[in-house]
């Protein structure tokens, strides 16, 4: 599911992470972290309340 989604992360500005389950959080709900600095990936505020409400991606793009 998180192969749709551009993360990028707030420190060092990479684009290259990782997921675990073990790193999920209500702020990191794919517990996505940066391969780099760790720090957790962020996206567009948006997309996670979509993906969430279950919404398909044409929805998104209207």
């Amino acid at each position: 599911m998180t192969d749709q989604i551009h993360f990028r992360c707030p420190c060092c500005h990479g684009s290259q992470y990782r997921t675990s389950a073990f790193d999920v959080t209500e702020n990191n709900p794919f517990g996505a972290k940066c391969i780099f600095c760790k720090s957790a990936m962020t996206t567009f505020d948006n997309i996670t309340h979509l993906i969430q409400k279950s919404y398909s991606a044409s929805e998104f793009r209207k």
